[in-house]
């Protein structure tokens, strides 16, 4: 048996860290700026659990692999994962932070099924926007998201030659979109929807987030959420042996529980 194995290649766009960090210390002043001058100034926080589907393409050098796996996939094959929110808010300005990490081992397949073997992704993605309302179910939302991706492809051929090889990225994307949320009823019930787009070739070349919830809250502190979330990257970088590919589509009902502080 012969392998074919290609050392780790971790290619780092070097304003990454720096451009997530101004995005951050951007809406962390905004929140300090506007608690300060605005008595109304709210906290919540969202601890939740995702169930994704994972759907597209992860390429590394000149290896593409298929991912296709359903939410009992992923749970089966998930090494670990943290989901987690946070939103501060005023009158008319606010700031989002959303953070998702995922670990993920699963069975893939490549160059039309003629490989096949495991594929591990690591994925940390963390979405800082501002907010500004325009009415009282409207907001505008601006901001960054940043994508740290790393996968390692092991795969065997009918000849039982096993090709490996290992890579990464990371990259900062613009965001922009719209939150829009009401209260359903004169009740408990209330109802939030995002939609946001971003790329726009800065870093991938489009980047999709849909969100949508319904939330049911207990008292004047906490509540739970339960919606549906889709993330779509479209992000290609380099050529011959230094190829980084992700184009993926994540989604699937998630879970939480909401709190304000």
């Amino acid at each position: 048996m012969k392998a074919e194995t290609s050392p780790l290649k971790r290619t780092r766009a070097p304003y990454g860290s720096a451009a997530i960090g101004l995005a951050l210390a951007f809406c962390l002043a905004a929140q300090g700026a506007y608690a300060q001058s605005e008595s109304s100034w709210s906290n919540q926080g969202l601890i939740y659990l995702l169930g994704p589907t994972l759907d597209g393409t992860s390429g590394i050098g000149p290896i593409d692999t298929d991912v296709d796996m359903s939410a009992s996939d992923v749970f089966e094959t998930l090494d670990g994962a943290f989901l987690g929110m946070y939103r501060g808010e005023g009158e008319r300005w606010g700031v989002m932070i959303d953070v998702v990490y995922m670990d993920l081992k699963a069975d893939g397949s490549g160059d039309g099924g003629a490989f096949s073997g495991e594929v591990e992704v690591e994925q940390t993605t963390a979405i800082a926007s501002a907010t500004y309302r325009l009415s009282p179910t409207t907001q505008l939302m601006a901001g960054a998201l940043y994508n740290d991706v790393s996968a390692g492809i092991s795969l065997k051929g009918p000849t039982d030659r096993i090709r490996e090889q290992s890579a990464g990225d990371d990259w900062v994307d613009p965001v922009v979109g719209v939150l829009f949320e009401t209260p359903i009823g004169g009740g408990n019930w209330s109802f939030t929807g995002a939609a946001q787009l971003g790329g726009f070739g800065v870093g991938a070349d489009l980047v999709t987030i849909l969100t949508g919830s319904f939330s049911y809250r207990f008292n004047d502190w906490s509540s739970i959420d339960i919606g549906y979330r889709y993330l779509d990257f479209d992000y290609e970088d380099g050529d011959g042996l230094d190829r980084f590919k992700f184009d993926m589509k994540e989604h699937g009902p998630a879970v939480g529980w909401r709190f304000d502080f």
